[in-house]
């Protein structure tokens, strides 16, 4: 594989006096082989490892695993490695698959019981009288209007933000600041494009509860959910902090 990418030879050289003398995609997939050989010999054991490697038109993985022998009593680490790029692609599917709702095409629970969130505001949506919508007008009415609000919500939050279905008509937001004003103003956004598609929904609105991190992911959870709510019993206010 180096032949393909340099003409240095390597007879002689280490991985990471190898590195300095090729190019920088080569280089940095020789640092990554040298790294697994010292976890190799730090961890006692054949540590598979996926290696990243960027070509000039392609990126590619490769399953690298390592090997000690003895030659002359001196241990030596034999390399080998797979490509393993199909299979990575299509792990990373079902992965994508298994994480996403199918209908509004947002995060799905599982992503969010899997999701390793410490810091932001939570924000718990649901849709008041949606099951009105489904009663009067049918379950393919009530799937629009679910697509629909998904869009409102990816146009009002930033594209880091986590955008969630809950479950149901309900929704969460794990954004990526502590900055209640940008959120105020991406709620304000949201209830802007709220008015603006369900126009044709007169029995629709929403209530938001949101709460800063508190701990853990669950607890932060549980209060913005209590403050959504509050917010949907007293209707004083758009939205409700914990």
């Amino acid at each position: 594989m180096l032949r393909q990418f340099s003409d240095v030879d390597p007879i002689g050289l280490n991985a990471e006096q190898l590195s300095e003398l090729v190019p920088s995609n080569v280089g940095e997939m020789l640092r990554e082989c040298h790294d697994a050989s010292l976890e190799y010999l730090g961890a006692g054991q054949c540590a598979p490892k996926i290696i990243k490697f960027t070509s000039l038109d392609k990126v590619s993985y490769f399953n690298v695993l390592k090997f000690k022998v003895l030659i002359d009593g001196e241990p030596y680490i034999y390399t080998t490695s797979f490509d393993v790029t199909d299979l990575h692609h299509e792990a990373k599917f079902f992965e994508k698959k298994a994480y996403t709702d199918p209908l509004t095409k947002l995060h799905n629970l599982a992503y969010l019981s899997s999701v390793h969130w410490q810091y932001g505001y939570c924000v718990v949506i649901d849709l008041d009288n949606f099951k009105q919508v489904n009663d009067t007008s049918g379950h393919s009415e009530g799937d629009i209007v679910l697509m629909r609000f998904a869009r409102c919500l990816k146009q009002a939050f930033a594209a880091q933000d986590i955008l969630v279905r809950y479950g149901g008509d309900e929704f969460v937001v794990l954004t990526h600041h502590q900055d209640e004003v940008i959120l105020h103003f991406a709620l304000e956004k949201l209830s802007a494009l709220f008015e603006k598609n369900f126009v044709n929904y007169p029995m629709l609105c929403h209530s938001v509860g949101y709460s800063p991190f508190r701990t853990s992911l669950r607890g932060t959870l549980k209060k913005a959910d209590l403050a959504m709510y509050k917010a949907k019993h007293n209707k004083r206010s758009t939205f409700e902090q914990s």
